[in-house]
């Protein structure tokens, strides 16, 4: 899945590239990726088309498309979707779901390989846009809402939860995944079961330290192409993790600062830790 750091790349590049264009066709090829939020291909086609781009906003892993007349358009990318900028005669991939062209050039391809893509959208009135996107409004954004390491604190102590599973609780903390949460951790030296509630205040501002270190390291090591920040290209064909990661996708392999083995614990069904058992406490 497309984490927080990818997702504020495609942000950025969204902001460039369509904000002030104006929709001019949709071609929606799969159903499903305009449900719940419309009945059919056409309710959503009609809520797009001729509409403009007035801002373009994140929250969590959530790309939210601000439109004329107060309507936003939501894009989510689910756990395996991705934006491709193309030029507006560029043929859909067999894996494209949606196609958008703009009236002064270029278009926007969804795309989610398999024939039950996780991705979707749909245009809703801006001011219920976060409750149509599934978004818990209280949820923590470490980018956007920046808090203290102070505010991080309590906000730690009051979830009182495993720090692995808390990272990744849409309900608690949105945009971070399976990826960042094992980075973050790693980073600050905390493992994965460690709770929430019983950090030191030295614990804390490390954790800290570590959630503004990765993200930010992460956005820099995926670019400014709407391509490179696919999920693919986090773990390549043969397992190996992209040269940012340091324990994501690295069983096996030697902890980049004690050189123990990369452990991979199962917590619970489809979940799963990398983590060092050495220098990880």
């Amino acid at each position: 899945m497309l984490e927080l750091p990818e997702v504020e790349v495609l942000r950025k590049d969204l902001e460039k590239e369509i904000v002030g264009k104006r929709v001019k066709d949709v071609d929606v090829r799969t159903p499903s990726v305009v449900r719940p939020l419309h009945r059919n291909r056409p309710s959503f086609v009609k809520a797009l088309e001729g509409r403009k781009v007035e801002a373009a906003r994140r929250r969590g892993s959530v790309i939210l498309l601000d439109l004329d007349e107060d309507q936003t358009w939501i894009v989510d990318p689910g756990e395996g979707g991705s934006l491709h900028r193309e030029t507006a005669t560029e043929e859909p991939g067999d894996d494209t779901h949606l196609t958008v062209s703009f009236t002064i050039g270029g278009a926007l391809h969804l795309s989610e390989v398999g024939d039950d893509p996780t991705l979707k959208t749909g245009v809703v009135p801006t001011e219920e846009a976060f409750e149509s996107a599934g978004i818990n409004p209280d949820a923590l954004d470490l980018l956007d809402d920046n808090p203290t390491w102070m505010e991080f604190g309590r906000f730690l102590a009051a979830a009182n939860r495993p720090l692995k599973l808390l990272l990744i609780d849409p309900t608690y903390i949105v945009g971070i995944g399976p990826v960042y949460s094992d980075e973050i951790l790693w980073e600050a030296g905390l493992r994965h079961d460690h709770p929430s509630a019983t950090l030191s205040t030295q614990e804390i501002r490390r954790l800290y330290r570590a959630t503004q270190e990765i993200i930010v390291a992460a956005m820099k090591a995926a670019g400014t192409s709407l391509d490179d920040v696919e999920v693919e290209t986090l773990v390549d064909e043969e397992g190996e993790s992209a040269q940012h990661l340091r324990v994501f996708g690295r069983q096996g392999k030697p902890c980049m600062r004690c050189r123990r083995p990369i452990v991979r614990t199962r917590l619970k069904k489809g979940v799963y830790t990398h983590h060092c058992e050495q220098c990880m406490i």
